[in-house]
């Protein structure tokens, strides 16, 4: 693979993607359902290049953004919906398929023209143009690479979001996503003026009251199979009453319960104001568990993904232990 960062890669679609950019000057941009790091990094990035092309760019988002996200440029852009069906381009990112999307995958639908940017490619593709990548480590390196063959010159506020997506995508560069060319593009944002620095105390520095206590409620409720290679943990609506949490104060719980000694397999559930439960799985090779939520209808990575059951906790996590069979 080329590690020249300032050159886009031969992608598949990049072609496509640009000619589908240049087609239209109304495009409106939406992210998955509880937004990530990449998730957002990735849209403000695109759009803000798209704003610098002269393009007339809407931004969705239906579960808002993490306050921890809050630092980057353009955030008061982000909408939760719009009415507007004007589009002449819809562009869905790091979703897997549509239905991840929210409410947002009508508007994006009613484009004549849409685009998949993703690095989750779980069967759940949609739309004419598709800019698919399993092997990138985030979606904010599709979306370098499209700046780049577009000819945007990168400001440092692009930067700052891009590498926001790329740094927590990789854990800062520790997981096994990490490519020589992750890396190359990472130095590459710093060069156009992104800070590190600021996205890793925003991000990983940045916890409220509120997401500490929970954070200790799901340690204390922690158990595992008898071998140790499964963790799990949960909490309850009545949990984030007590301490004045909310749903994006979970973020992180799952990967510190597969911090456990031995441990090659977490799962956390969180209960939503429905009582559903929404669950993430967290893992480290060769386990797949892109597969178990697929199996429930859910999509992500193979290492982390994620998906929806109904409760009991208790009844759920049973379900996905019998669905989780270790490896050959």
């Amino acid at each position: 693979m080329a590690l020249n960062p300032n050159a886009p890669l031969d992608r598949e679609g990049l072609d496509e993607a640009v000619q589908a950019v240049w087609s239209a000057r109304r495009i409106v941009l939406a992210c998955h359902v509880n937004p990530d790091g990449d998730a957002i990094g990735s849209m403000l990035g695109l759009g803000l290049g798209l704003e610098a092309l002269g393009k007339e760019v809407t931004y969705l988002s239906v579960d808002g953004v993490p306050e921890t996200l809050a630092f980057l440029p353009g955030i008061e852009k982000i909408q939760t919906h719009t009415d507007r069906r004007d589009f002449g381009l819809g562009v869905g990112l790091d979703a897997g398929d549509l239905k991840r999307l929210g409410e947002s995958a009508e508007v994006v639908l009613s484009a004549p023209l849409v685009m998949d940017i993703d690095h989750h490619v779980t069967g759940g593709q949609f739309g004419q143009v598709r800019l698919l990548d399993a092997t990138s480590a985030s979606t904010a390196e599709l979306v370098y690479d499209l700046l780049l063959a577009l000819g945007v010159e990168l400001t440092p506020e692009m930067a700052q979001c891009l590498l926001c997506g790329v740094l927590t995508d990789t854990g800062s560069f520790r997981f096994s996503n990490t490519k020589p060319r992750t890396m190359a593009v990472g130095g590459a944002l710093i060069a156009a003026g992104a800070s590190p620095t600021v996205i890793y105390e925003s991000v990983y520095e940045n916890a409220s009251f509120g997401a500490q206590k929970l954070l200790g409620r799901a340690m204390d409720r922690m158990a595992r199979s008898t071998d140790g290679k499964l963790v799990w943990s949960w909490v309850i609506q009545s949990d984030f009453t007590e301490f004045g949490a909310t749903d994006k104060d979970t973020d992180g719980i799952a990967t510190a319960l597969r911090a456990v000694r031995g441990a090659e397999v977490a799962l956390f559930l969180r209960q939503m104001p429905s009582g559903k439960l929404r669950v993430s799985l967290r893992a480290q090779e060769p386990w797949d568990v892109a597969a178990v939520a697929a199996s429930f209808g859910g999509g992500g990575h193979k290492l982390a993904s994620g998906c929806s059951l109904d409760g009991p906790p208790e009844a759920a996590i049973a379900a996905l232990l019998v669905a989780l069979t270790a490896p050959a």
